[in-house]
């Protein structure tokens, strides 16, 4: 079995390396012309090239008929509509990641942008360049709830810190030195309070999730400066782009950051600080004519480096795969009991009970889980100190619930009445008759399903970082938020999720081998009993 099981698993290995081929990092280091191929400063970080090709399209004239791309919750269809008059489509992602192997893989041909992380991502890929036209100047924001009066303490406090330190801070995260990269400690007493902050984890040099998944950037920067200025303590906590502001309209945050461009759409409904220019560009393709100086080979090892050795980035995906287990188990221990708590108060045949139950697997199994997870995250919990992780135990015992409910009807409907009718003569208590005689019988039809249903959980739980939770899946979008290469973080993620998937379905199998008597040896199944050893 165990042979059987190590050739399933090298066969899924074989296919998604074949699925995936097309990611791997084939980025074309480009040399300009007019320059040395060796002119690079030695202050220049590892992730980072500089770009020298032409950009593919030079004005917004080009882009008609052709799809622009932007981040959810993004809402600049009007203004990219009035450059370009013609847009073909509009597309959204959750990263910025996304959307620069989305645009260099050929599946949009702009992404809108502000202009910090946009030269951040062309001075580290030479296969995307600036359109040369901005769409509009603004600037950056830190959000609050409309009508917080806090935000005037915070804009007094940003007032407070000279220029010069700003424009220091600036060229900091703006620049190609990660030496210089370190944040201020909040050493100060923080007699006023601490508050809670949510901000992008992938916008780099903004806001973005560093070594050993701390927040870094100018935004977060900035505002631990205001803060020491407040004598308050902040705690940031990573999420999407459209997470962070949906975290402080339900209250679940104070404030958030990360790259957030001041809007008049966007005042309306949140109080900014705006403390810093800011510029609307769209990123475009480069036509690549030179060759690669780079082999296949050296590629792969640099590509490598920055997925799990630079920053001790392998421990993001040791802390993602405990988040992923911990929801896991506790989802299936908790959904169990529930499904069979359900079970035991409806099998009488209790109509008030029943229709409970009924509206209850209905409204459960017609919502998709991520919507659940966000209608407990950002409504029913929403004023409350409760975590991203525990809300996601709760949806998932309930998806698992109302699944467990369904499973069990199933499996002891499988089992002839009759057994009940003799157990019932034979004096046996109801309670008695349904876990000694009913039950027993009853696992071996729904364990197959069981086991299906607890791999398809751990495969669910992909969609937690969608309410700030850092589980596998969203470890390896902030990595590759950090090295906009997608193989790497891709196929480690999914190599991760069919290992334990697997260890889930050998775990269950030995238990319904175990429960199944036709499945087990005559020894086992005799095990307990005492035999008369007449001749």
């Amino acid at each position: 079995m165990r042979k059987k099981l190590s050739e399933k698993i090298c066969i899924i290995i074989l296919v998604l390396l074949i699925v995936v081929m097309p990611m791997l990092p084939f980025n074309v280091t480009v040399a300009d012309s007019t320059t040395e191929k060796s002119a690079q400063s030695n202050d220049t970080s590892d992730d980072e090239k500089t770009a020298s090709s032409e950009p593919e399209f030079t004005s917004f004239e080009d882009l008609n008929g052709k799809t622009v791309s932007m981040l959810t919750g993004a809402p600049f269809e009007e203004l990219i509509s009035s450059k370009v008059k013609n847009v073909k489509e509009f597309t959204y992602y959750t990263s910025m990641a996304d959307m620069i192997l989305g645009l260099k893989s050929g599946k949009t041909d702009a992404g809108l942008m502000n202009n910090a992380v946009g030269q951040l991502a062309v001075n580290r890929d030479p296969e995307i360049a600036f359109l040369p036209e901005n769409l509009q100047d603004s600037t950056f924001g830190i959000a609050f709830e409309k009508g917080d009066d806090r935000v005037n303490e915070w804009r007094a406090a940003y007032e407070r810190i000279p220029e010069d330190k700003i424009n220091e801070l600036w060229e900091k995260w703006t620049g190609s030195d990660e030496s210089k990269k370190i944040m201020i400690t909040q050493d100060w007493p923080g007699n006023a309070g601490t508050y809670e902050v949510a901000a992008c984890d992938t916008l780099e040099p903004m806001s973005y999730a560093g070594e050993g998944g701390q927040l870094y950037g100018f935004d977060v920067e900035v505002i631990l400066y205001m803060a020491r200025e407040l004598d308050v303590h902040v705690n940031f906590t990573g999420m999407d782009f459209a997470a962070a502001l949906a975290a402080v309209e339900s209250g679940k945050a104070d404030m958030a950051c990360g790259s957030i461009i001041v809007t008049a759409e966007r005042k309306e409904k949140m109080d900014f600080i705006e403390y810093y220019p800011a510029a609307f560009v769209l990123l475009v393709r480069t036509v690549q004519t030179a060759e690669a100086n780079e082999t296949f080979l050296e590629k792969i090892k640099s590509s490598f480096y920055k997925t799990f050795i630079k920053e001790d980035r392998y421990l993001l995906f040791l802390s993602g795969i405990a988040t992923t287990v911990m929801i896991t188990f506790f989802s299936i221990i908790f959904g169990t009991i529930l499904g069979f708590v359900i079970y035991l108060l409806c099998r009488n045949g209790n109509p008030a009970v029943n229709k409970l139950a009924g509206v209850f697997v209905w409204l459960v199994q017609g919502l998709p889980a991520v919507v659940l997870l966000m209608v407990l995250y950002y409504i029913i919990f929403g004023h409350s100190d409760i975590s991203g992780v525990i809300v996601s135990v709760i949806a998932f015992t309930l998806v698992f619930g109302a699944g467990t409910f369904g499973m069990l009807k199933t499996g002891v409907n499988a089992v002839d009445k009759g057994q009940a009718e003799a157990a019932y003569s034979l004096g046996y208590s109801d309670i008695k008759c349904f876990f000694r005689i009913i039950l027993p019988q009853a696992i071996p039809h729904f364990l197959p399903i069981f086991k299906g249903e607890v791999v398809s959980l751990l495969k669910a739980t992909a969609i937690v970082g969608y309410i700030a939770v850092q589980d596998l899946t969203k470890m390896g979008d902030i990595i590759r938020g950090r090295t906009y290469e997608a193989f790497f973080p891709l196929i480690a993620v999914a190599i991760i999720y069919v290992i334990f998937g697997s260890i889930l379905r050998l775990i269950i199998g030995k238990t319904e081998l175990s429960a199944n008597p036709k499945k087990r040896k005559k020894d086992n199944i005799l095990k307990g009993i005492k035999l008369d050893n007449r001749d």
